[in-house]
């Protein structure tokens, strides 16, 4: 008796400071936070992670265990990121970038599903017009939020190249597409069609100069300035060529292969327009084209700014004979193209109500997964409780030997 009123009085009084392992779901943790942060009977947290925390709980986590509770996290979570951003051209469409591991993953917005997707290689692209709020990525019930960032105004397009049906129907292309074009285009030895308040080149007036030929040799020195400090540069033909752009440019262009010739009914695509494959790609250039000739188009980072070299020559063909579709189709890769290279001014939010990478996140500030302790421990390690069971079999099993032995039944 006297055994068990000690057991009972250890078990009622207040535990000491780091006593017990509390275990707990990731998708209800609210109250073992509390408990962890007001009390002082919680030494460890082990968080099953069966829904990803909040930012505001991973960060309670992160201030438990700063103050000397030792906090450890398990299960299998998903490699889920997501980011949005703007494509750089005038109508902004959204771009929704994801990775996850494979399977289905919801993309919705405030006003509700976009679309569903399944990933493959590890990501997987969407463009949107518009989204309504923050996009959240759901897989099961773990999600990643991104908000997008504002659209801004874009700045005009300096195009320079010969009077030609190149020039015009590239001049004609961008403008149906929003850009504000300005164009400086030789006509005649020492006579040039030129907007006025062509110059000077420079950040503050444009996003991107597109060289359709060597005709702007004379401006080459300011536009790769211009490349250098942060503008972008479309280079063409002869133009890749310029010794004064040769530090600028990704490739120059090489030899020009003629098109496909085309039969009674036909019509042109890109990949029929005639090309000079790109020729001394630079190391850190990245080819984004290429045709069985060769490489089309390679992109580079080019001090702040971004260069673009293009092999297609007279792509005003896939315009002209493109069928019904060849002027729309003509028209949206000549915007895309200078939006690769157009200076980014879009300036990404957050509004603090989701991670856009909930795993990194997570790992980052709590540290990789660990296995949960082997058991909830309520003692810092003092041997009294498995001592009282041992004094209480013994004494039990004497009372039983003790009325055996007097022939007690």
């Amino acid at each position: 008796m006297l055994l068990l009123a000690v057991a009972l009085w250890r078990a009622i009084r207040e535990q000491p400071a780091g006593a017990e392992t509390r275990r707990a779901r990731a998708s209800a943790l609210a109250r073992t936070l509390d408990d962890a942060t007001r009390g002082d009977r919680i030494g460890a947290l082990d968080v099953a992670v069966d829904a990803m925390p909040s930012p505001v709980e991973r960060d309670w986590l992160a201030a438990l265990r700063r103050a000397g509770v030792a906090v450890r996290w398990s299960g299998a979570v998903p490699t889920l990121a997501l980011t949005a951003e703007r494509v750089r051209e005038p109508a902004a469409p959204l771009r929704l970038l994801l990775a996850a591991d494979t399977g289905a993953v919801s993309l919705s917005d405030s006003a509700g599903t976009l679309d569903t997707l399944r990933a493959s290689a590890g990501g997987v692209m969407l463009e949107a017009p518009e989204v309504v709020g923050a996009v959240r990525a759901r897989q099961g019930s773990f999600a990643a939020t991104a908000a997008p960032p504002s659209p801004t105004d874009r700045r005009a397009v300096l195009v320079l190249g010969r009077a030609s049906w190149e020039s015009r129907f590239v001049l004609a292309a961008l403008s149906e597409a929003g850009w504000e074009v300005r164009a400086r285009l030789p006509a005649a030895p020492g006579v040039a069609v030129t907007d006025p308040g062509l110059l000077p080149i420079d950040t503050a007036r444009y996003d991107a100069v597109v060289l359709l030929d060597s005709t702007a040799a004379d401006l080459a020195p300011a536009i790769a300035r211009f490349v250098a400090a942060g503008g972008g540069v479309v280079a063409a033909g002869s133009a890749t060529t310029l010794e004064t752009l040769r530090a600028v440019v990704p490739a120059r262009a090489g030899v020009r292969r003629p098109g496909r010739i085309l039969l009674d009914g036909d019509s042109t695509t890109r990949a029929d327009l005639p090309l000079r494959p790109l020729t001394s790609l630079r190391a850190d250039a990245i080819a984004l084209e290429r045709q069985s000739a060769g490489i089309a188009a390679a992109a580079r980072r080019a001090g702040s700014g971004r260069a673009l070299s293009v092999g297609y020559d007279e792509s005003w063909r896939w315009r002209m004979l493109g069928g019904a579709s060849g002027p729309a189709a003509h028209r949206a890769w000549w915007s895309r193209t200078v939006g690769l290279v157009a200076s980014d001014r879009d300036v990404a939010r957050h509004d603090g109500s989701g991670d856009a990478a909930p795993t990194a996140a997570l790992v980052s500030t709590l540290g990789p997964p660990a296995p949960p302790a082997a058991r909830a421990t309520t003692g810092d390690g003092d041997p009294l409780p498995l001592a009282l069971l041992i004094a209480l079999a013994v004494a039990l099993l004497a009372e039983i030997a003790s009325r055996r032995f007097r022939g007690a039944r």
